[in-house]
């Protein structure tokens, strides 16, 4: 008989606090106000200095400066060298245009090897 009392008090208190679990305090009409943020210092430019140019002491603003030269005319030769490749590419093409099938036919052999 104990047992089954100690299982009805286990088993009344274990419902009646299931749905304290989950209650929520705080009114839902509450709007918080984003929090106030310190002033972020600027972001940095991360790149690569020449060769030795570490050593020659340059400030923080130089080392910055040189950062942005370089990452934008970097972007500018990665964009040349791709049009120089398509280039390449076109004016290969084109000259093969011109060769006859036989010369295409030799010129394949001469580069595989297979013309000795």
């Amino acid at each position: 008989m104990f047992r089954a009392g100690l299982l009805a008090l286990f088993t009344a208190m274990l419902v009646l606090s299931g749905g304290l679990v989950g209650q929520d305090t705080k009114p839902k009409d509450e709007k918080k106000d984003p929090p106030v943020k310190a002033k972020e210092p600027p972001v940095k430019v991360k790149g690569t200095l020449p060769a030795n140019w570490g050593k020659i002491g340059l400030t923080e603003t130089q080392v910055q400066d040189i950062y942005k030269i370089r990452n934008k005319a970097n972007d500018e030769i990665t964009k040349l060298k791709a049009k120089i490749a398509e280039l390449e590419t076109t004016r290969d093409k084109d000259s093969k245009a011109v060769l006859t099938p036989e010369q295409k036919k030799r010129l394949e052999d001469i580069l595989t090897g297979k013309d000795k």
